[in-house]
């Protein structure tokens, strides 16, 4: 059987990996609650179609926004409001998480530089789009995953690392040993645990005694999965004849996902 390899020149689309032990908290701040409500739908209908879990809180009321000290991963936020602008929010969010994902609602281009300066993620011309809400919420979730990082503890000892660098994860004594591109590390976090952490759309075991990276593998060989590190070198890890079948499944359907 030959080999299928997934680094054939095309450009692969992203899979949306979000680790489930997350729950994402998206805030949607405007004061037509018909537009709340209409964004509302389609954020919803999104992570629903991406099984991603998110906590939407929907807010007609800037004032209250601006009182409270909450942290969100993500925002929607009309930027002409009778009482705070979409941008002084913004600005409060940032303040409390510089990590949130700010999607600016406007028909104006007027705000432009301000929103700039506030490093707001994109904008969303009004009337709003469906599609281009899908669109710039697969953006953000990249941006987000590349950004997002898996504790790793051992005893003592403790460091964060990206989960787009995990290779593959294998039962190390009573422990795991995760391979990344650059590194092995030790985690006293069972195969069962990483299991229950990682996506399994983009994790998945060929073996009882590994978890391998959907992401990061170079081709599939008939007994072999082989992965790739930063230093051009490869990892080859067997498949169980009896998890072949649906590895091979998981595998397909994650390149199917190709943008050519």
């Amino acid at each position: 059987m030959p080999s299928l390899s997934v680094r054939s020149g095309k450009v692969i689309k992203y899979i949306l990996c979000v680790l489930r032990v997350l729950l994402l908290r998206v805030l949607i701040c405007d004061d037509e609650i018909f537009a709340v409500e209409s964004i509302k739908k389609i954020v919803s209908e999104y992570f629903s179609e991406r099984n991603i879990s998110a906590e939407i809180v929907a807010e007609t009321d800037s004032t209250k926004v601006l009182a409270e000290k909450a942290s969100f991963d993500m925002a929607f936020l009309d930027v002409e409001m009778p009482k705070h602008s979409g941008l002084e929010i913004a600005k409060h969010l940032l303040d409390i998480n510089p990590n949130t994902i700010v999607f600016i609602i406007t028909s104006h281009q007027g705000y432009l530089d301000s929103a700039m300066d506030l490093r707001v993620f994109r904008f969303l011309p009004k009337p709003l789009d469906r599609e281009r809400i899908f669109s710039g919420l697969d953006s953000a979730i990249r941006f987000y995953n590349e950004n997002t990082r898996v504790l790793l503890t051992d005893g003592s000892t403790a460091q964060r690392i990206y989960m787009r660098d995990i290779l593959y994860i294998t039962i190390h004594k009573r422990k795991t040993l995760v391979v990344t591109k650059n590194d092995e590390i030790i985690s006293d976090r069972s195969l069962a645990q990483w299991k229950e952490i990682l996506p399994d759309n983009c994790f998945v075991q060929p073996h009882y005694s590994y978890i391998v990276s959907l992401q990061n593998i170079e081709r599939l060989e008939k007994d072999n999965i082989v992965l790739q590190k930063n230093n051009n070198e490869t990892v080859n890890i067997k498949i169980s004849q009896r998890k072949y079948k649906e590895f091979k499944n998981k595998f397909f359907e994650y390149i199917s996902q190709e943008n050519f």
